[in-house]
């Protein structure tokens, strides 16, 4: 057999038909398409209702930002996570409104080549512009902006959308305050009275002044601080604390100057070639002495103390209140010979005082807070006791916005203060050479270039914490803070997923309007089978038309069930 004839066989042909339409006449040629409600499943039922699912999703979301908004993200409690709440409504939320703009796309391509002849050519964009962004992208460079460039930019933001979501939520670790009971506390002081805990007041009816039994925490304070140490506040924190509101606590505070001209042109000396030794007297009307005798000794350290309880009447005693005692520090640097160079005089004094401690705020073992000086509105507020078993004291008051609560110091405990800080273990001498000095006390600490005011004024801090955290110490209860994931929304990133949510409502109701049934548009939307239902008709190489037998999607849809093909 030849094979001009087995291709026959295989490939028969047909005649050629001669067409004797005009080519207006073939275009003119309307066809009828079935049509149904418009919320049919037949019409828009499923993209309209894809639209709403979208739109409902994205309140969702919203809702669940404005719910969280500021909140600890141990406020979400349901299942799943925030994030992944979040990441499903997104997806359900894309998928969704993806699959109405892709069926829009697909349906404007017939408006498109109904409304008047178009290229070929541009078939092909509609089809890969419901796909996917390359297609999405062409259309809006390469054709005149319509309808098809919503669609296609909607497309576009759809691969953003997921993103922007993301960066609409901002979780950080943020310290909040939790109330917890006995957890933290913060140490404060309205009274000192050290016989509770080492004597009681009964026995001591008929002792001497010099009796009163001592604190053994006090004088551990006051050594502490003159030696420097840097003293420890023991507050109780677990971690991390804060305390919201101010306390009024009893304290102490040191003031120091130099002295040393004043008090250096009060000296008398006794002099002659080979010895000196003056008696001079500070502003602050306390004695001091210096010797020195030539190649033997002098006087390096001399400090000595007066108290304002030595005065003999009440109204004097209560004259210098809050000032409770003074000291004079004398130093020099005596030479090789023992003549004294770089001689220095410092006076000292020691006052009751009343601090407010606010923003306190504790880290691990490291504590901050502002600590101020009350002022009580008068010169002195303290008042002497009467009897030896009273204290002194003040009365309850306001001064501005601070209220000031009740304070007192007991006589018998002021008194013991007093014994020791003009006990030898303070008054002291040091005199450096051929001398057996008898009293040591507190030499060591004070004498050469020691900054002596920072030393007294770590005494008083040392003697006030002693208060707050000692016998009569008051508990103040703070906050705990705890470092939580915080929930932060960032509302300008919302802005293109709302943007692309209206473009998709505006497409939905321009799509319907213009598929009315008025407008004689086949509904085939995206339908692969409905392209194949058209077959091309050409009049000439640039007219052609795309003929089909009027059917409607869902009657290509069943023919397709029944119908099977192959390619040869």
């Amino acid at each position: 057999m030849m094979r001009s004839e087995r291709n026959s066989r295989n490939h028969p042909y047909e005649p050629a038909r001669l067409l004797e339409e005009s080519s207006e006449e073939q275009i003119a040629t309307t066809t009828e398409y079935k049509r149904h409600s418009i919320f049919s499943h037949h019409e828009w039922l499923l993209e309209v209702g894809s639209c709403i699912l979208a739109v409902v999703c994205l309140v969702g979301i919203a809702g669940i930002l404005l719910y969280m908004n500021n909140k600890p993200l141990s406020e979400w409690v349901t299942f799943p996570s925030l994030n992944a709440s979040i990441s499903v409504l997104t997806t359900t939320c894309t998928g969704l409104f993806m699959f109405s703009v892709s069926e829009f796309i697909g349906q404007y391509k017939w408006v498109y080549f109904k409304e008047e002849p178009r290229r070929l050519a541009d078939f092909e964009k509609f089809d890969k512009a419901s796909r996917g962004a390359w297609g999405s992208l062409k259309v809006i460079s390469t054709m005149t902006p319509s309808l098809v460039t919503v669609g296609a930019i909607i497309t576009l933001m759809r691969f953003a959308f997921p993103s922007f979501i993301q960066q609409v939520v901002s979780i950080a670790p943020r310290d909040i305050s939790t109330g917890l009971a006995n957890s933290a506390s913060f140490g404060y002081a309205h009274s000192y009275n050290h016989l509770d805990k080492y004597s009681t007041p009964s026995g001591l009816a008929n002792a001497a002044v010099e009796a009163y039994p001592q604190d053994p925490g006090m004088q551990s304070a006051i050594i502490q601080g003159l030696y420097g140490v840097t003293p420890i506040e023991p507050f109780k924190c677990p971690g991390a604390c804060n305390w919201t509101e101010t306390h009024i606590s009893l304290g102490f505070k040191a003031e120091c100057r130099n002295v040393t001209q004043e008090t250096l042109k009060t000296a008398i000396c006794e002099r002659s070639e080979y010895r000196e030794k003056c008696n001079m007297t500070t502003p602050g009307g306390i004695g001091l002495a210096s010797q020195y005798i030539l190649t033997e000794h002098a006087t390096a350290y001399n400090m000595n103390v007066t108290a304002l309880a030595s005065k003999q009447s009440i109204e004097g005693q209560l004259q210098d209140l809050p000032e409770i005692a003074r000291f004079a520090i004398y130093r020099s640097t005596p030479d090789a010979s023992y003549r004294v160079h770089d001689i220095n005089i410092t006076d000292c004094s020691l006052f009751l005082a009343v601090y407010a401690y606010s923003d306190i705020q504790t880290n691990g073992s490291n504590i901050s807070f502002v600590r101020r000086e009350v002022d009580f509105g008068v010169e002195n507020a303290w008042q002497w006791p009467t009897a030896k078993l009273s204290s002194l004291h003040t009365n309850e008051t306001t001064n501005g916005d601070v209220h000031i609560p009740a304070l007192e110091m007991n006589y018998i405990t002021f008194m013991a203060l007093r014994n020791f800080l003009m006990s030898t273990t303070i008054v002291t001498e040091w005199l450096e050479g051929g001398f057996k000095n008898p009293n040591l006390g507190v030499s060591a600490a004070l004498r050469g270039d020691v900054d002596l005011t920072k030393r007294f004024e770590g005494m008083a801090i040392a003697m006030t914490n002693y208060l707050r955290y000692g016998t009569n110490g008051l508990t103040a209860d703070g906050l705990v803070i705890q470092s939580v994931p915080w929930v932060s929304i960032n509302w300008w990133w919302f802005l293109l997923p709302a943007v692309t949510m209206i473009l998709i409502i505006l497409l939905t109701v321009i799509t319907l309007v213009q598929n009315r049934e008025s407008r004689r548009v086949p509904l085939w939307k995206s339908s692969a089978l409905a392209v194949l239902e058209c077959r091309l008709q050409l009049y000439d190489e640039k007219l052609g038309s795309l003929q089909s037998a009027g059917r409607g999607v869902d009657e290509i849809e069943k023919e397709a069930k029944k119908i099977k093909v192959y390619l040869p």
